[in-house]
C-alpha cells in the first residue's frame, strides 16, 4: 500500500502554524470545527468523473465534476448520487491544475465535508479543500484508515490542532471505524469517543512537478507543467500585485517586516537568480501575467475553494498555480508537458484579530510562485530525475514542512529541480528502460517480482502494472518492484527509467496472470451462498456491540440471489444477488440489501479467477444498500 499524503507546514505566530499543501495554504482547524462548518458530511464511493470547461477571468479552464454514490449521510442530505466540483483537469489540448486539489479516483471510498457550490446549483464543493477530503484506505495488514491525502501524519497532527508539536498527542493516521464513530457522535451532539491512531507505511520522495510524478496526473489523465519560454509559446512571467495583505504580525521577518509588497518583490530575483537556469520571471510590475492577489475574499477558481474571508477557526488561506496549459509537448523524453502562459496566487483575507506571521507570509509567497513555475512538494511525489537526498529536500523552500528558518531563497533541492526544468547545461544521454520477470509464470494472489534491466545509468524508476483495480499499489518507484495481481488476465506492465538528462521511451510488456491452483467452482454450505451458476462464493460475518461474532446462515432463492440470517432463521438480515452485466459494461454486478445495524462484512469471491470484493457495514449503523455495477471486471 502506498499512502502518499503530503502538506507543507509554515510556522505561524499567534495562531500556531500555517500549512501549504501543494499550492494551498492552511491555518490549523480542529475536526470539530471542520464538521461544524460543513452543512454536509458524507461517506461515499467515487463512481467516476467528467471534465468540462468554465470561464475563469476570461479564460476557459477545465473543472472536474466527480460523481459519488452515497454510503452514509452523516450530516445533511446530499442525495443517493451527488456531484462535487473540483478545479483542474484536461480537455483536449488544454490542461489546468491547482496543486493541493484532491484527486478522487473511481472505486475509492471517501469521507467528504461539503457545501453547495455558489455558482453551480445541484453541485457541491469541498468546504476547506484538502482539509475536507478523507480517503478510506486499507494497509497491508488489513487495517482501515481515514487519511487526508494532502497531509502527512506529522503535519496532520498540527493542522488538526491536536498538538503544538509532534509527540504531545496521539499521532499517526486516523483509524477509520473510530473516526466514523466520532463523526456520527459529533453530528448528534453527543460526547464523542477518542479517535484511535496508528502508523501505516508510506514512501518518501524528492522534488517533483505540480502535475505529479512522471508522466503526471491531472485527475487520472497524464500531464506535467513547464513554461516553454524557449519555444515562444509561453511568454516571460511577469508578477503583478493586487492589494496588500492585512493582519501580518510579529518581528520574525527582518527584511520586510509586515510589508507584503516587499515580500512579493523578493520572489522574482530569488527564482530568476538560480545559476545555470533560464527562469524568465520578473516584477512586480503594474501589469503582468502572474497575478498575486492579496487579502483575497474568493479563490481564483470562481470561488470553488473559498468565497468568504477566514476567521479564527482555521482553514485554507492560500492557493496558487499555473493557468491553463496548452499541449502536450515533449521535454527531455517526457511527452506530457503542458505549457502555461499565465499563473495566479491568491492569499485569503484573514479577519481573525490575532493575525499571522510575517515570515510565514514571505515564505508562502515564494513557495506559491514556485508552484506557478511547475514545482510540487519534494515529499509529495517522487521524480525519476531527482538525485537529491533527504537532507536536501528537508530544507527546501518547496518542502511540505518548511524549516524553522523559513527560507526566502531557493535551497539545494529547489535548485536541482529548476536546473532540470529550466537548465542551460548540455544534456547527455538518457537511460534505456528494460525489465525482466523473475518468477514466471505469474499466478493470482502470489507476488510477481519485476527486476530492472535498464541501461544508461538510470537514477529513478516509474512502474505501472496496468492493474487499475489495485489502486495506489498499481504503481511503484523502486528500482525493482513487486505486485500482487488480483485477477487472472493479461496486463500491460510499463517501466520508465530516467536520470537528470531525461527519460527514455517507456518499455511495455504483456504479463499474463494465471488463476490460482484449485480456483473455480463453489460448493453450497450452511454459511456459503453460491450464485450465478455456482461461480460466485458469498459469505458474511457479523459482530455485535458486546463483542460476540459469527457467520451468517445462507439460504438460496434463485440461481443469482439469496439471503443470510444471523440469529433466527425467520429473521432475514441481508439479501444479495450477483448479476452478469458483461454485455452492459463489461462487469459482474453485486447488489445487496441489509436489514440489520450490526457490524457485518460480506465477502464475494469469483472462484473462476480467485478475485474477491468485501463490503463492510459499521457497527450500530443501518446497512446501506449496495449497487456495485463494477464489482468484477472478470468477464466472461
Amino acid at each position: 500500500m502506498n499512502l502518499c499524503r503530503r502538506i507543507a507546514v509554515l510556522v505561524l505566530a499567534a495562531l500556531g502554524h500555517a500549512f501549504v499543501a501543494a499550492a494551498a495554504t492552511y491555518l490549523p482547524m480542529s475536526d470539530n470545527d471542520l464538521v461544524s462548518g460543513a452543512p454536509i458530511v458524507a461517506r461515499a464511493t467515487v463512481i467516476g468523473s467528467s471534465v468540462e470547461l468554465e470561464a475563469v477571468g476570461g479564460e476557459d479552464r477545465p473543472f472536474t465534476v466527480v460523481t459519488l454514490s452515497l454510503i452514509e449521510a452523516i450530516k445533511g442530505t446530499p442525495g443517493e448520487t451527488f456531484a462535487v466540483r473540483l478545479p483542474g483537469g484536461v480537455v483536449g489540448n488544454t490542461a489546468w491544475r491547482l496543486g493541493g486539489t484532491p484527486v478522487l479516483s473511481a472505486g475509492e471510498e471517501v469521507v467528504v465535508m461539503l457545501a453547495p457550490h455558489p455558482a453551480h446549483p445541484g453541485q457541491f464543493r469541498l468546504t476547506e479543500l484538502g482539509l475536507s477530503h478523507f480517503a478510506i484506505v486499507t494497509d497491508d495488514a488489513g487495517h482501515r484508515f481515514a487519511v487526508r491525502p494532502v497531509f502527512s501524519d506529522a503535519e496532520d497532527l498540527l493542522v488538526s490542532k491536536r498538538a503544538a508539536a509532534p509527540g504531545t498527542a496521539p499521532a499517526g493516521s486516523r483509524d477509520a471505524d473510530s473516526f466514523l464513530a466520532f463523526l456520527r457522535s459529533t453530528v448528534r451532539g453527543e460526547t464523542a469517543g477518542d479517535v484511535a491512531y496508528a502508523f501505516p507505511v508510506r514512501a518518501a520522495a524528492k522534488w517533483a512537478n505540480i502535475g505529479g510524478r512522471e508522466p503526471g496526473d491531472c485527475d487520472g489523465t497524464p500531464c506535467l507543467f513547464r513554461w516553454f519560454w524557449d519555444t515562444g509559446n509561453s511568454p516571460n512571467a511577469v508578477l503583478t500585485v493586487n492589494g496588500t495583505q492585512s493582519n501580518l504580525v510579529g518581528t520574525d521577518e527582518p527584511k520586510c517586516g509586515t510589508d507584503s509588497i516587499c515580500d512579493v518583490q523578493n520572489v522574482a530575483p530569488a527564482w530568476h537568480g538560480i545559476a545555470a537556469t533560464d527562469i524568465r520571471i520578473s516584477g512586480p510590475s503594474p501589469s503582468g501575467n502572474v497575478t498575486v492577489n492579496l487579502d483575497a475574499t474568493t479563490s481564483q477558481d470562481n470561488g470553488t475553494t473559498w468565497n468568504t474571508p477566514l476567521g479564527c477557526q482555521g482553514g485554507i488561506i492560500g492557493l496558487g498555480g499555473p493557468g491553463s496549459g496548452l499541449g502536450p509537448r515533449a521535454y527531455r523524453g517526457d511527452t506530457d508537458y503542458f505549457y502555461p502562459s499565465t499563473g495566479s496566487v491568491n492569499l485569503r483575507k484573514v479577519t481573525c484579530a490575532l493575525g499571522y506571521s510575517a515570515a510565514t507570509f514571505r515564505t508562502a509567497v515564494l513557495h506559491e510562485v514556485g508552484h506557478v513555475l511547475g514545482l510540487a512538494h519534494p515529499d509529495q511525489h517522487e521524480s525519476i530525475h531527482s538525485t537529491s537526498g533527504s537532507s536536501d529536500w528537508d530544507s527546501a523552500v518547496m518542502h511540505s514542512v518548511v524549516p524553522p528558518s523559513a527560507p526566502d531563497t531557493p535551497q539545494p533541492d529547489d535548485i536541482q529541480a529548476m536546473q532540470y526544468y529550466y537548465g542551460t547545461a548540455a544534456v547527455g544521454a538518457v537511460p534505456t528502460a528494460n525489465f525482466n520477470i523473475s518468477n514466471p509464470p505469474p499466478v493470482v494472489g502470489v507476488p510477481v517480482n519485476f527486476a530492472d534491466a535498464s541501461t544508461g545509468g538510470p537514477t529513478g524508476w516509474n512502474w505501472d502494472f496496468g492493474d487499475t483495480s489495485s489502486g495506489a499499489s498499481n504503481t511503484a518507484t523502486t528500482q525493482n518492484a513487486s505486485h500482487i495481481f488480483s485477477a487472472a488476465q493479461t496486463y500491460t506492465v510499463t517501466l520508465t527509467a530516467g536520470n537528470l538528462n531525461g527519460s527514455s521511451s517507456s518499455i511495455t510488456k504483456q504479463v499474463t496472470v494465471q488463476p490460482a491452483a484449485g480456483g473455480g467452482g463453489c460448493t453450497t454450505t450452511d454459511t456459503t451462498l453460491c450464485l450465478n451458476g455456482n461461480r460466485f462464493k458469498t459469505s458474511i460475518t457479523w459482530q455485535k456491540t458486546d463483542g460476540s461474532s459469527g457467520s451468517g446462515h445462507a439460504v438460496g432463492l434463485t440461481s443469482d440471489s439469496g439471503y443470510f440470517w444471523f440469529f433466527d432463521n425467520s429473521n432475514i438480515e441481508t439479501v444479495v444477488k450477483v448479476l452478469n452485466g458483461c454485455s452492459l459494461g463489461g462487469n459482474y454486478w453485486v447488489f445487496v440489501a441489509g436489514l440489520t445495524n450490526v457490524q457485518a462484512t460480506l465477502t464475494v469471491v469469483d472462484t473462476k479467477n480467485d478475485t474477491q470484493k468485501q463490503y463492510t457495514n459499521p457497527q450500530s449503523t443501518p446497512f446501506a444498500p449496495i449497487q456495485d455495477t463494477s464489482a468484477f471486471s472478470t468477464c466472461p
